[in-house]
C-alpha cells in the first residue's frame, strides 16, 4: 500500500476531522492524541435498548408541523411517564386547546418541527427478565390453534398495548384480543403451551474510527473527533455503508466504460475505481468477487436497483443491507468522469480509502465521499475543512453565541469555502435569516438544531 505523498496529491491535501457520535451516551473507548484505524471503536454503549415511540403530535393537538417546538411541555432529554401531558396545542375553537399525553414512560428522543412528529424511547432495565404470558387463554383457543389466530410474528418488535393476536371478526361481538403486556420483541411462540414470550433484547451499539489518523478531541459519553491530513473526494450519489481498502485503478481514462472482464478476481477487500459508465454486469461482478467498494463516473438507476437488490426511496441513502458501496461521481446517465477527479484517484491508486455512500436525496446536504488520509504528512494544507454533516440548507436553528444569543431563524446557505469572520478567524460559516429577516453569517459550530 502506497504511503508516500505524489506531487500530484501534495497540494489537494486538506485537514479533515470527523465526528463519532453514539445516538446515545454510552463509554468513550479511545484517548485524546491515541493514533486510531479506521476499525478501531470509538466508543459503545452496551444497553438494552428501549422501543422508539414515534407520535405525529402536531397532527394529534391540530397544529402545522412547524409550530410543534412551541406547543412542546417538554424538551429533548426529558423523562416522561405514561399518561403525563406532553403538549398542548393552541387555544381556539369550542373544545379549547387539545392536549396530549405520553402513551408511555421513556426520554423525549426527538421533536421534528419537519415532520411534526416526536420520538419517545421507552426506558428499559438491563436485567429485566423475559415475560411470558398466556395468549391462548386470552383467545379461549386451544394452544395448537393459536397460530391461526397470531397477528405478530416470531422476531417482530411489538409495543406494549399493542394487539398481538386476535380471535373473530372486526364486526363480531365474540371478538377476543390478547394485547402484548410489555414492549419488546417476541422470542418464542408455544404453540403446545398457548404461551408467548416477549424479550427485552440486549445489543452493544458500536461506533469506529471511520478514517485512519487520531483522536483530536473526546466528547464525553458520545464519542471523538478524528483527525487527519487526507484528501477528501464527494460523489454526486452513493449506497452503501462506511468502507475501507485499498484504491484499484480498472481503466486506462476517465471515458472508458467499466465491463465485467475488466474486474479482476483478486479484488476482495478493495475499493475499484471506473471511468465513465459502470455496465449492470459490471457491477454484480464486482459485487460477487468481494469489492469493498465501486467508485465510477455513472451506472444506470435501474441496474443499481437490479444489480445491488435495493430500494432507492426520498431520504438518506447509506444503510442499505448491501456488501459494496457504490459511489457515482457524475451520477445517473452515462457521463465521463471528471479529469481532474480521475487523475486525483489514479495518483492515490494503492493507498488506503476510506468510503461513505451516505447520500441525502432530496436536501442534496450529504454526498458520498472518498477520503485518503496521509496520517504522517506534515505538510502545508491546501485548506482546513471541518465538515458538519447535520447541518443543511432550510434547517430551522438557534444561535448559541454572541452577538446573535438565543435569536432563531433557518439556514439559507452553507458556503462550501471557510470564510474570516469579526474575529478575523477563517472558519466553516453557516448563512442564517433569523426570525426578524436579518441575514446574518456566523461560524457553524455557533448555531444548533432546533
Amino acid at each position: 500500500m502506497a504511503s508516500s505523498v505524489s506531487s500530484a496529491v501534495e497540494g489537494k491535501i486538506t485537514l479533515v476531522q470527523k465526528k463519532r457520535l453514539l445516538p446515545l451516551p454510552g463509554e468513550v473507548l479511545v484517548k485524546e492524541g491515541q493514533e486510531v484505524e479506521p476499525d478501531t471503536p470509538v466508543a459503545k454503549i452496551s444497553l438494552r435498548p428501549g422501543i422508539p415511540w414515534v407520535i405525529p403530535v402536531a397532527r394529534l393537538i391540530g397544529v402545522k408541523d412547524s409550530e410543534l417546538s412551541e406547543c412542546m411541555l417538554k424538551k429533548v432529554g426529558d423523562e416522561v411517564k405514561v399518561k403525563e401531558i406532553i403538549a398542548r396545542g393552541k387555544a381556539g375553537g369550542i373544545y379549547g386547546a387539545k392536549e396530549l399525553e405520553s402513551p408511555t414512560d421513556g426520554i423525549i428522543e426527538d421533536i421534528s418541527d419537519r415532520s411534526g412528529r416526536v420520538v419517545i424511547r421507552e426506558v428499559f432495565g438491563k436485567e429485566e427478565p423475559p415475560v411470558d404470558f398466556d395468549v391462548a387463554f386470552d383467545l379461549g383457543c386451544r394452544p395448537r390453534d393459536l397460530e391461526r389466530f397470531m397477528i405478530a410474528k416470531l422476531g417482530d418488535e411489538v409495543k406494549r398495548g399493542e394487539i398481538i393476536a386476535k380471535k373473530g371478526d372486526a364486526a363480531a361481538y365474540y371478538t377476543r384480543t390478547s394485547k402484548a403486556p410489555v414492549s419488546g420483541i417476541i422470542t418464542d411462540i408455544n404453540y403446545q403451551t398457548g404461551f408467548v414470550t416477549i424479550s427485552r433484547p440486549f445489543k452493544e451499539v458500536v461506533v469506529s474510527a471511520y478514517l485512519k489518523g487520531r483522536v483530536a478531541s473526546i466528547i464525553p459519553q458520545r464519542g471523538a473527533v478524528i483527525e487527519v491530513p487526507a484528501v477528501r473526494l464527494t460523489g454526486i450519489f452513493g449506497v452503501g455503508h462506511e468502507r475501507h481498502g485499498v484504491l484499484k485503478v480498472l481503466v486506462d481514462g476517465p471515458g472508458d466504460v467499466l465491463e465485467p472482464d475488466m474486474i479482476p478476481e483478486d479484488c476482495e477487500g478493495q475499493i475499484l475505481v471506473g471511468g465513465s459508465l459502470a455496465t449492470n454486469k459490471a457491477i454484480e461482478r464486482a459485487l460477487k468477487a468481494g469489492a469493498a467498494g465501486l467508485i465510477t463516473g455513472t451506472a444506470s438507476y435501474l441496474n443499481v436497483v437490479e444489480s445491488l437488490q435495493v430500494k432507492l426511496g426520498v431520504g438518506i441513502t447509506g444503510q442499505e443491507d448491501i456488501d459494496m458501496t457504490l459511489i457515482l461521481m457524475e451520477g445517473f446517465g452515462k457521463l465521463d468522469m471528471r479529469q481532474d477527479v480521475f487523475e486525483t484517484l489514479k495518483a492515490l491508486e494503492g493507498c488506503l480509502a476510506c468510503i461513505n455512500g451516505a447520500t441525502q436525496i432530496r436536501a442534496g446536504a450529504i454526498r458520498p465521499e472518498i477520503i485518503v488520509p496521509f496520517p504522517e504528512y506534515t505538510g502545508e494544507f491546501a485548506e482546513t475543512e471541518v465538515f458538519y454533516e447535520d447541518l443543511q440548507e432550510g434547517l430551522r436553528v438557534r444561535v448559541i453565541n454572541e452577538p446573535y444569543f438565543g435569536r432563531k431563524g433557518r439556514i439559507l446557505e452553507l458556503p462550501r469555502q471557510p470564510q474570516v469572520i469579526e474575529s478575523e478567524a477563517k472558519v466553516p460559516v453557516a448563512v442564517v435569516e433569523l426570525d426578524d429577516g436579518e441575514k446574518v453569517v456566523v461560524p457553524r459550530a455557533n448555531v444548533e438544531i432546533l
